[in-house]
């Protein structure tokens, strides 16, 4: 064995350690202390959680660009949700006709009020004009709206000292404001908060630096509150909700505990097999696919990939695969032992015979789930996610990994 192969098995068995204690954190610490980065859940869909759908809907008869408005909208309320810390929400859109639509997937939020309260205390900012020069009793919209709002923070007013929300704008924002003040000087210019005039004052001057600021008697933390608020985004165009619905997860807990119970059960039997079949091979194939087994589980912990029955059954088909590549070597190197072979030149023809197989299969899995993760629904992007993600991993343990190790076991001076 060379030695950076035989300091690669010290280093990445150090590292795999360390990769367990982080798989099963949640056990572990049952018993010992561990930080708190080392806690993370795995992330569970809809279908096995539960959660909540919330359904906005939203009037683009008056918006040029209606796909361009509902992709902010969408960036919008994603932002305000994972300020929230919310595992894996999923936002997407429909625009039919005049009409735009946002559904938003909270898994783990069961109660439809809740997720109202996370999303509907996101503001929609505007500003209104006069409809008439000289009258402020009716108003229209300027077209100056939250979208063009680059920063939000709280002040002070100088002659009361009550607290104001002040607000800069972006450059095109500043230029429509620019324009605005300049057109409706000595007239008033409504603030509007989600549909309800806060402050109407009056312009006194034209304003080019792009920056206003809100005055409605705020008090300090009400201010911050609203300043945070439309940081974290305002809307592009106003909202409605028009569709609550709470999902029980069909599998819940139980359903995780039995996948988890009946995974145990075939490895051992499986690892069994394998060592009575093919011996000290079989061992060595057997520590490749608990390897595998972890880093998969690895993966998803650390990347927050969302587990749904559709992902659960994309990970037990690539363990089958796995466990198929490790058999296919398996069996040519005990061709090869047939023909009277051994030492270094064993391990050498039985990989090399076994490898185009191995890598014709999995590329053409890896094209599959391509297309599938591509080109089809969120429900079978789950599968061909964890599908793809076994198939990669695979590669490395059975090919890379198991090749190392069975250079120790059977090249002793290699």
């Amino acid at each position: 064995m060379k030695n950076w192969e035989r300091r690669f098995i010290e280093i990445f068995f150090i590292v795999f350690l360390f990769i367990i204690i982080f798989v099963f954190s949640q056990f572990i610490s049952k018993f010992i202390y561990l930080p708190d980065f080392l806690n993370l859940n795995y992330k569970l869909g809809l279908d096995i959680a539960g959660g909540s759908i919330l359904t906005y809907e939203s009037n683009l008869s008056q918006v040029e660009d209606k796909k361009e408005t509902m992709e902010m909208l969408k960036d919008v309320i994603e932002r305000r949700i994972n300020f929230f810390g919310i595992n894996e929400p999923k936002v997407t859109y429909s625009i039919i006709d005049q009409i735009g639509r946002v559904y938003v997937e909270l898994p783990g939020i069961k109660d439809p009020k809740e997720a109202i309260n996370y999303l509907g205390q996101t503001p929609y900012l505007e500003f209104y004009a006069p409809k008439e020069i000289g009258t402020s009793t009716e108003w229209e919209p300027t077209g100056l709206t939250g979208k063009y709002l680059k920063k939000s923070n709280v002040d002070y007013h100088p002659a009361t000292l009550e607290p104001v929300v002040s607000l800069e704008f972006n450059e095109e924002g500043a230029k429509i404001f620019a324009q605005l003040t300049e057109k409706y000087l000595n007239q008033p210019l409504a603030i509007v908060l989600d549909g309800n005039i806060i402050s109407s004052p009056v312009v006194k001057e034209v304003i080019k630096d792009g920056k206003a600021q809100i005055s409605g008697n705020f008090s300090l933390k009400e201010a911050k509150l609203l300043s945070r608020r439309l940081n974290e985004g305002t809307l592009p165009v106003a909202v409605s909700l028009v569709g609550q619905k709470s999902i029980t997860g069909s599998y819940g807990s139980e359903f995780i505990l039995f996948v988890i119970k009946s995974g145990i059960i075939t490895f051992l039997l499986i690892s069994l097999f394998m060592v009575i079949y093919y011996r000290l091979t079989g061992f060595i194939s057997v520590i490749s696919l608990f390897v595998y087994l972890i880093l998969n589980l690895f993966i998803y912990k650390v990347f927050g990939v969302v587990l749904t029955l559709a992902g659960i059954i994309g990970f037990l088909l690539s363990i089958g695969m796995a466990i198929d590549g490790n058999i296919l070597i398996l069996e040519r190197i005990k061709e090869e032992i047939k023909k009277g072979k051994s030492g270094l030149s064993l391990i050498k023809d039985g990989f090399s015979r076994s490898w185009t197989s191995i890598r014709d299969s999995n590329i053409t899995t890896l094209i599959s789930v391509a297309i599938l993760y591509f080109f089809t629904s969120s429900f079978v992007r789950g599968f061909a996610l964890t599908l793809g993600i076994g198939v990669i991993i695979n590669l490395f343990t059975a090919v890379f990994l198991t090749r190392i190790l069975m250079t120790r076991f059977f090249v002793k001076n290699a």
